[in-house]
């Protein structure tokens, strides 16, 4: 999987509605909830005109109102949509409160929009749409579920606080890499088709494909897949990566279009994908090694590292998104959340329970970055990162 691709699968949302919300002022202009409804969250119907051309009719309710008349909307399967001006066609209250689709509805809506001969696997926090098989589809919503559940443990344990997801966590399963790139090219852009998978922000589902599919004709149970995903344990590493952005962005972890340090997010991602392959499962224990990161991470500080590599790495999303950098600031992340969650719990939880409260549609300036950072964790940057490098050099794997 190419990790510029992926971070730039994952960036997109963030980007895009930067770039909108520029356009139409939301970075500086937000009015916030629209007033003058006896309703907390009412709903309405919306008739827009997307970038296609193509009208569209959802429900919704809005969140956030530009001054020029822009619109952030969340849709009832948790889909977030800009409405700049122009394209809106039509509004109508419904007279209701908004209310998350229940699974039954959701499946409904997405039989009307996918294309035929997907199947669906339903558990209690997820609906799978498969067109990679029922068993592919049920192992992959096994592993969710108990990554959901395992993704509460951990932090409750930790005095993080999170909520249940407010609507059904959706994957969409595909056949093999082939389907996967067309799907991906007309739903996220030519970067998303270059991965193996992401996690939208603005659609808020996860998009992998069976990567079993080669081997299709000889795989038929949850033991043959798990061996065969095995044989590259990275393909497990992708699974839990995206399905661990999509939980935490769910449960009130990090905030949807607020400014969430793609150190921390892609970090925790990582933290949490490391397979477990001593298990019948491929997956299990939280907080292993990952060896594949440590070693990117080694190599980067023996070869290239600044001084101010942490400083960087802290105050801006740019390296992510930098073909030379984008490999070093993955491994630098997982190393820096892997250290922090085992020598700082404390400090890093409170760093957390600050970012969870970040507005929406509010970009940080790089040295309120650093300060948010400082004040949590360490005011001595310098101090921090020779401990952090002592530390992460007598790993041992």
């Amino acid at each position: 999987m190419s990790e510029l691709n992926t971070r730039r699968r994952f960036l997109g949302s963030l980007g895009q509605w930067g770039l909108r919300c520029g356009v139409i002022g939301w970075a500086t202009d937000v009015e916030g909830q629209v007033a003058d409804s006896p309703l907390e969250r009412p709903l309405e119907n919306f008739q827009i005109e997307d970038s296609r051309m193509k009208i569209r009719d959802f429900p919704g309710t809005v969140l956030t109102t530009a001054k020029d008349g822009g619109l952030l909307v969340m849709g009832q399967d948790g889909r977030l949509w800009t409405v700049e001006p122009q394209n809106l066609k039509s509004r109508q209250s419904l007279g209701c409160e908004f209310e998350a689709w229940d699974r039954k509805s959701l499946i409904r809506r997405l039989e009307d929009e996918l294309i035929p001969g997907c199947e669906f696997v339903q558990t209690k926090h997820y609906v799978v749409a498969s067109y990679a098989g029922r068993a592919y589809a049920q192992w992959c919503a096994g592993l969710f579920e108990r990554l959901h559940q395992a993704f509460r443990n951990y932090w409750k344990q930790r005095d993080i606080l999170l909520r249940d997801p407010e609507f059904p966590l959706v994957a969409i399963l595909l056949k093999d890499e082939r389907q996967f790139r067309r799907f991906a090219t007309d739903d996220a852009g030519a970067d998303a088709a270059g991965s193996q998978g992401y996690f939208s922000i603005e659609s808020n589902r996860i998009v992998i494909y069976d990567l079993t599919s080669s081997e299709r004709a000889t795989i038929n149970t949850a033991a043959e897949i798990v061996r065969s995903v095995s044989a590259n344990p990275f393909n497990i590493a992708t699974v839990v990566h995206e399905a661990t952005h999509q939980i935490a962005f769910n449960s009130g972890m990090h905030v949807r279009l607020s400014d969430n340090p793609l150190w921390l997010t892609e970090g925790m991602a990582m933290f949490f994908e490391t397979p477990d392959l001593a298990n019948r499962t491929g997956w299990r224990t939280i907080g292993l090694v990952n060896e594949l990161r440590l070693r990117q991470f080694l190599n980067y500080c023996e070869k290239r590292r600044r001084a101010d590599s942490l400083e960087t790495l802290l105050s801006s999303d740019r390296r992510f998104t930098e073909v030379d950098s984008a490999v070093d600031a993955y491994s630098e992340s997982w190393a820096l959340t892997y250290y922090l969650l085992r020598t700082q719990q404390a400090a890093y939880g409170r760093l957390l329970r600050k970012l969870q409260n970040q507005p929406v549609l509010k970009w940080q300036t790089e040295e309120e970055r650093l300060e948010d950072f400082c004040k949590n964790i360490s005011d001595d940057l310098t101090k921090l990162d020779a401990d952090f490098l002592k530390y992460i050099r007598r790993i041992k794997t």
